[in-house]
Order: C-alpha cells, then structure tokens, then sequence
C-alpha cells in the first residue's frame, strides 16, 4: 500500500471508527440510563465499580503486545498466519488471568457479597474481549477497522436490546451485567468471521506456537510497564473512592466518567489508524511523520475544544434529563472529567508518537509521574471534597501528564512536531468559552450558550487552518455563465 493509499484508508477509517463509536456510545447511554434509573444509588454504584475494576485489568490483558506484534502483522511474511494464531491465544490466557485476578482483588479486598458475585458474572466480558481485541489489532495492521466499527454497532445494539428486557422483567443488578457478556459474544463471534474471511490479511494458521510468546512479552516489556501505569491512573480514583467514601460517590462520579469515556471513544477512533501509519513512516520518511502528527493534533484539539465548550454549557439539563434529578450533584465533576479527557486525547497521541518512535523508556518515565500524581492528589482531595475531589485530581493531572508527554515528545529527533501557538490559541478559547458559560449561566438559556460557545470554537478553528474546521474558511466557487 503507498503512502497516498494508506493516508486515504486511515481518512476512511478514521471516519467509519468515529460514526461507530457515535453510534455506540449512543446505544450504551440508552443502556446506561436504563440501569441508573432502574438501580437503587448504591446499586448503580457497585455497577460502575465492577466495571471500573474490570477497565483496570486492561494492565494484564493488553501488556502492549498488541504495539509489538502490530508491525510485524503488517508483513506478509509466509509466518505471519502463525504469528497471529499464537498472539491471539496469548491474549486469550491474558483474560482468563485478568478474570481470576478481578476476582482476587474483590474477595481478597473485603468487598460486599453482591459485589463479588457481580465481578464473577461481569468478569465474563474480560475473558471474551481480550481475545477480541486481539482480532481488533489484526484488522488494524491492514488498516481494515471499518469491520471491526459494523462489528460494534451491531454488537451494541445486541446489548441495549437485551438491556430494555432485563429492566422489564427481571431490574437486578446481577441480571444487568448479563448484557454486557452477551455483547462481547456477539462482538468476537463478528470479528472472528471476518478475519477467517480474509479482512485482515491471511487468515491465522490456528496453530499456536507458544514458543513465540517469549518474544512477544519480552519485547512488550517497556510497553507493558507505561501503558499498565497509564491504566492504573485513569481507574486508581475509582479505588480510592471505593475506600475512602461510598457506593453512592462512586454513582455520582460515575455519571461523569461515563460522560468522559463517551469523548474517550471518539478519540481512540481518531487515533487507531494513526498508529499504523506513524510506525509505517517511522524512520524512513519524516516529513510524512511530521505531517501526519501534526494533523491528527489539530484535529484532535478541534474535536476535544468542541466538547468541552459544547458539554459545558448543557451539562446540567442534559445529566438530569438522561439520569434524572436525583444525579444533578454529579453535574460539576462531570464537566471536568469531559475536561480531562480532552486533554488526555492529546495526552494519547502523544504516547502513539513515542510509540511509533521507539522511546519506551520516555513514555514509562511519563507514565510513572502521572500515577503518582493521581494517587497523590485523589488522596488529598477525595476526603476533602469527595467525588469532586477526585474530578479536580483528575484534571490536573492531566494538565500536568500532558505537558510533560510533549515535551518530551518535542525533545526527540524530529523537530517541528508539535504546533505549539495553535494548541495554546486554541485553550485560550476554550477557557474563555467556559468563563462565559460560568458568567452567563443565569442570564442566557444554556442552549444560546452552547450555540455561541460553538461557534467561536468553529471560528478559531478555521482562522487557525484545523482540520475538520477549513470548510468554514472555504467560498463557494461562483457560478460559470
């Protein structure tokens, strides 16, 4: 594939990832609300819990092997069906060990009965999507994740539908996670199809070769040592909180991860196929490097502008129409988690350049300062102001850990990298729209807010050439008499 094809295919599944994971998001909200309001606050509690641990073992079943093996996935070498049957057993016995894990952790860690038979049940869906996501990798090394965007639609929409039965007839937390599993069934069996198919190269050989494991773990150490890190600090509140406060604070704070996560999956869209291209590039051609970093930061600082801005300005009106009034305190740690995850689109990026580059250790290093800055902070400000505490830790970290990645992102080889003016033109704006929200919040109805917000957004965006906003700068061409 040249350059020019692999840039129109990352375009095709940039777009097809992101009206996916809009789609899916969508359906989960549906999902969600259903169980928020049909859960009793505690209840909705050790939910978001479970499945706050459940995120967490993403330490032991990813590992970053999907990084190593993604570049030799690309080759069509005569092993390569070999090596993608031996990555996706490996990563089937990642799930099982990160089930048995999640279970330790609740029983060891003196938690309610309920919560542990709900980790038991919920669990299921780390044993079926780790070998999923194996599938997943395998279709990006051939910049075909358009199959694995259908894939999830259609498994969410498996899931939701199943959601809307368990609230008729049988609204038990136990009952409500079951979704979840069959979701994750439906998923790997559609992945599965597809890659045997031929969508993802050659299709695997089936035959496992444990022997290759060694190599695989062994050049994933530096990544599985920053992205378990990274991991941690994005789900550590959650256990801090568990400790520290009630199910209840967990529901509330749980309102805006999800507000958060929703940002969080448009953002992963934008980036997956960026990966592939940026490992393809590297250290071969650097302008290509250059370029494509460049783009996918100014877009991806357009997006996460938008959100922020737009989010802002309807938060209250739109946490009680979905959840009802009786979650409006989450209203306030809900915006800044959306904040955070923003800044944690660029944050992600820039781990994806070091990637692609090589520097594992740098990324490890960044990684270390941000869990311990979360722990620290959650652990001062949790007791302080509860689950707002947690939202505000959240956010300066990462403010903090963003910084820091980019600069030392900046620091490597290739010069030029980052965009700095643009970036910082474009806080100022956000900060200024959000300083407009606060002022003008009793004065203005919220939907004139979000319009207005938006819109200077939009302007600033295409006076500084982002892309997704240069249409705004475009005249239509006039008519040839």
């Amino acid at each position: 594939m040249t350059s020019a094809e692999q840039d129109v295919a990352a375009a095709r599944n940039s777009m097809a990832l992101v009206l996916s994971r809009v789609v899916v998001a969508g359906l989960a909200w549906g999902g969600s609300v259903i169980v928020a309001r049909a859960l009793s606050s505690e209840e909705w509690g050790q939910f978001s819990f479970v499945f706050g641990l459940l995120g967490l073992m993403a330490v032991v079943t990813d590992l970053g092997i999907g990084r190593v093996v993604l570049g030799r996935l690309m080759q069509d070498r005569a092993d390569t069906p070999d090596v993608a049957s031996s990555y996706i057993a490996l990563r089937t016995v990642l799930g099982l060990l990160g089930y048995l894990i999640a279970i330790a952790v609740v029983f060891l860690g003196g938690y309610p009965g309920e919560v542990v038979a709900a980790t038991a049940v919920a669990g299921l869906v780390v044993v079926l999507a780790t070998p999923g996501n194996a599938l997943t990798v395998l279709l990006q090394s051939r910049l075909r994740l358009t199959v694995s965007a259908l894939a999830e639609a259609v498994a969410q929409v498996v899931q939701l539908a199943a959601t809307v039965a368990a609230a008729l007839f049988a609204p038990f937390l136990l009952v409500f996670l079951l979704p979840a599993v069959l979701r994750e069934v439906v998923l790997l069996l559609l992945k599965l199809r597809a890659v045997r198919r031929g969508a993802a190269g050659p299709p695997p050989s089936g035959v496992v070769h444990a022997w290759r494991w060694r190599a695989m773990l062994v050049d994933a150490v530096p990544l599985t040592i920053g992205l378990g890190l990274f991991t941690l600090m994005s789900r550590v509140d959650l256990l801090v909180l568990s400790k520290l406060d009630t199910f209840e604070s967990i529901g509330l704070y749980s309102i805006g991860v999800r507000f958060a996560d929703a940002l969080g999956l448009v953002g992963w869209a934008l980036l997956a196929p960026t990966l592939t291209i940026l490992v393809g590039a590297w250290p071969d051609d650097l302008d290509r490097f250059r370029d494509r970093v460049r783009h996918v930061i100014g877009l991806v600082t357009l997006v996460g502008s938008l959100a922020v801005v737009g989010f802002w300005a309807v938060a209250d009106p739109l946490v009680v129409f979905l959840f009802g009034a009786r979650f409006v305190a989450a209203t306030d740690a809900a915006q800044l988690l959306v904040l955070g995850a923003a800044i944690a689109m660029l944050t992600l990026l820039g781990l994806n350049v070091l990637m692609a580059m090589g520097r594992h250790r740098a990324y490890v290093a960044v990684a270390v300062l941000g869990l311990v800055l979360t722990v620290v902070l959650t652990l001062v400000l949790v007791p302080i102001a509860s689950f707002e505490g947690a939202a505000v830790a959240g956010v300066l970290t990462d403010v903090l850990l963003c910084a820091a990645m980019w600069a030392v992102v900046a620091s490597g080889p290739v010069r030029g990298l980052v965009p700095w003016r643009t970036v910082g033109t474009m806080a100022v704006v956000v900060a200024s729209c959000v300083a407009l929200d606060e002022l003008a919040a009793d004065r203005l109805p919220w939907l004139v807010l979000a319009v207005a917000t938006t819109v200077l957004v939009l302007l600033a965006g295409a006076l500084l050439r982002l892309p997704g906003a240069e249409l705004l700068r475009r005249r239509p061409s006039r008519a040839r008499h």
